[in-house]
């Protein structure tokens, strides 16, 4: 494989460079040291919490290519089962409730194919190129071999149009996780889709299981996701540089960043379990499984019967309310892991998280209801048995009591014994600070630590952040899960940092390379909200 591309990339040098020169010493290395050349000189770093200033030079980095990614991937116990499936990235004309808009999918549809796999097959993924523009496909939530992340330019060349690659890793964790392109702001088109990882082991009792992928929508009304990131920083180039996002073809500009300017001046939404201001989009229409409310796909189960629900939030901007009407939620899982059954009536869902619950199916027809956290908007469908009197399957609406109802916070749920992360005192201790440039649209990771985050196999890693913007970031690490000691050791692999408030989270060092750390909100992320973990030798 080509090693990655060392350059800063001109969308991401735009976005930090009007912090100012000190603010790109702090927060920009955590994205440029992920280019830099492999050292081989055998220097062992500093203990954590000291100076860690020495030159890159003087690392051993591992990187994607070297033989310790193959060794961890040897050692992660394949089944003997190959899962083989394949991917196209094209351009599609998409019907939205009547509204046919032009975009970028897998497979020609809103959101792309569920892919269902067991833990401990080898899945192996053929991913065509047919944009005009350069991507990559994200493994979101798996502890992967490093080569096989997806995330341009750390762990491979982007994937050029006309080309393909060829994706395959055993998959070691089992829950509800998903699939996305990581170039640019591609996903919040219809690049992405939902991969189930069943457990054979599975303890929830659940009867049957249906998966609904939540999506905020802008792509083809009237603008596009790069008018849109202009719009709220015109320093920022959309569909040049950073991670290779591109502009859809036969788009026009000057209207689409009118329209984009629009929507990023409606107002910013207010929510207290996310500590304020929630976004700064107000996207126009909200899907469930790529459905509008006007045109829902129901979920069919039988009365009586225990349905698990596997909610996947895969917005690029938007946190939803999610209830189910004349039911409660039982929340088994967060991010795939097990966590004890505990019983709301709502839930809030950020950007990249997943939650299961199961819900014990009443006859009749119910609406199902993920409604945008602090402002106007929703996405729904219904939840309908086969005995109910024949109805249509008409926009619901959002007003259902449960959403105002028993809301449990991730905060308040507690890890699965099986899924505890040993204790243990930390070997790296780090700090960052989440930030934003004055009220500009520029994000960024501060502090000497977020351009060092430096790990040797084996050790336990420590991470706290100190978010000193006015806004909550789901936060998330590629390629590691860690534990929440202030959740009692909640295991997630993107956990809400809400503003003012420091969290800290711990992994182990168990998954070799270069892996990116990164705000999930997508337009954060663009615009610097990223750091990088590497591990040394």
């Amino acid at each position: 494989m080509r090693q990655p591309d060392n350059g800063l990339g001109r969308r991401r040098f735009l976005a930090l460079g009007s912090l100012g020169a000190g603010a790109l010493g702090m927060s920009a290395l955590g994205f440029g040291a992920a280019g830099c050349a492999t050292a081989s000189s055998g220097t062992q770093p500093a203990a954590a919490g000291s100076d860690t200033r020495s030159a890159a030079s003087d690392l051993d980095y591992i990187s994607p290519a070297d033989p310790e990614i193959a060794a961890a991937e040897a050692a992660r116990g394949w089944n003997g089962t190959v899962a083989s499936f394949a991917l196209a990235a094209g351009f599609s004309t998409v019907d939205l409730g009547g509204r046919l808009v032009d975009t970028w999918t897998y497979g020609g549809h809103a959101v792309a194919p569920e892919l269902r796999v067991r833990k401990g097959d080898r899945l192996d993924a053929v991913v065509r190129n047919d944009l005009d523009a350069d991507t990559t496909l994200h493994w979101h939530g798996i502890r992967i071999r490093n080569d096989m992340d997806g995330a341009a330019p750390v762990t491979q060349a982007a994937i050029a149009p006309g080309t393909t690659f060829d994706y395959s890793f055993v998959v070691p964790d089992p829950g509800t996780h998903w699939y996305h392109s990581h170039s640019g702001l591609q996903a919040d088109r219809g690049l992405f889709g939902a991969l189930i990882v069943e457990d054979p082991d599975d303890r929830t009792g659940a009867d049957a299981d249906a998966v609904l992928v939540l999506d905020d929508w802008v792509d083809g009304l009237g603008t596009t996701p790069d008018a849109v990131l202009t719009a709220l920083n015109p320093a920022i180039s959309g569909g040049h540089g950073g991670h290779g996002g591109g502009a859809a073809p036969g788009a026009h500009p000057a209207g689409d960043t009118d329209v984009a300017r629009r929507l990023v001046s409606a107002g910013h939404g207010d929510s207290a379990p996310l500590g304020g201001m929630t976004q700064h989009i107000a996207y126009p229409l909200h899907l469930i499984n790529g459905r509008p409310p006007n045109d829902p796909a129901p979920v069919v189960a039988v009365a009586g019967q225990r349905l698990r629900l596997r909610i996947v939030n895969a917005a690029a901007e938007t946190p939803y309310r999610f209830a189910v009407a004349g039911h409660e939620l039982t929340i088994v899982a967060a991010d795939g892991f097990d966590v004890q059954p505990t019983v709301a009536d709502t839930i809030v869902v950020g950007m990249a998280q997943r939650y299961d619950v199961l819900v014990t199916v009443k006859s009749g027809v119910w609406p199902i209801v993920a409604k945008v956290e602090g402002r106007q908007g929703y996405a729904s469908t219904v939840l309908r048995t086969p005995d109910a009197v024949p109805m249509a399957d008409a926009d619901v609406g959002d007003a259902i009591p449960e959403l105002g109802g028993r809301l449990v916070a991730e905060s308040a749920l507690r890890p699965a014994d099986t899924v505890r992360l040993d204790p243990r005192e930390p070997d790296r201790d780090y700090r960052i600070e989440l930030i934003q440039a004055g009220d500009r649209y520029v994000w960024g990771m501060a502090g000497a630590d977020a351009g060092r985050l430096l790990m040797k196999q084996g050790e336990r890693v420590r991470i706290t952040m100190k978010n000193s913007s006015t806004m909550w970031h789901p936060m998330h690490t590629h390629g590691h899960t860690f534990a929440i000691g202030a959740y009692g050791g909640l295991r997630r692999d993107t956990v809400n940092v809400l503003p003012g408030t420091e969290l800290a989270i711990e992994f182990d060092a168990d998954n070799p390379g270069e892996w990116m750390f990164h705000c999930h909100n997508a337009y954060h992320f663009e615009a610097g909200m990223t750091a990088n973990l590497r591990y040394i030798r």
